[in-house]
């Protein structure tokens, strides 16, 4: 039973930062860079990259958290990684790994 609220704590750090991750990234790469490089306005790059550079750190450390808590291989960190990295992906991933996790543990 601790186990398991260990994980389910976990896994909600993980989710919301990976929310956040997630539509900072899409801002800087589908608002912030067109802006930047059709209107020249760097505003949006100025503010959201900071923002988002100290949510990834957040969020790569929850990432590792998470798989501490689940005994996964570290390995299994690899697409965490890229997902702060890659549009969307943070996204799915996010999805898929609380997917998996609630199906291993039992966690509705």
């Amino acid at each position: 039973m601790e186990l398991v609220r260990g994980v389910e704590g976990s896994l909600n750090r993980y989710r919301i930062l990976a929310n956040i991750v997630g539509v900072g990234l899409a801002t800087l790469v589908f608002i912030g860079m067109p802006l930047q490089f059709i209107a020249h306005n760097k505003s949006v790059v100025e503010i959201v990259g900071p923002i988002h550079g100290f949510f990834y750190i957040a969020y790569l450390a929850s990432g590792f958290d998470l798989i501490n808590k689940t005994k996964w291989k570290i390995w299994q960190m690899i697409p965490v990684v890229l997902a702060g990295l890659v549009p969307i992906l943070a996204f799915i991933v996010e999805h898929l790994t609380t997917k998996k996790v609630k199906a291993e543990f039992d966690i509705k």
